[in-house]
């Protein structure tokens, strides 16, 4: 995440985003904590079984 953010910045980005599984709760929090936010979702399915990742953004002051 760190040398995400390290190329964004280089690259001069407004935001990056991510997906992470839903039921992902420390993943989600850990995130969080690191100031990214939910904006939206997406379902994609695990062999038969339908999943749904949240998706979310990091902002950036340019």
């Amino acid at each position: 995440m760190y040398k995400a953010i390290d190329m964004a910045s280089i690259r001069k980005k407004s935001y990056i985003w991510l997906g992470v599984w839903e039921k992902n709760d420390k993943a989600i929090l850990f995130y969080k904590k690191n100031g990214f936010y939910v904006i939206g979702q997406h379902s994609f399915f695990m062999g038969e079984e339908e999943q749904t990742d949240f998706i979310m953004r990091k902002d950036f002051k340019i």
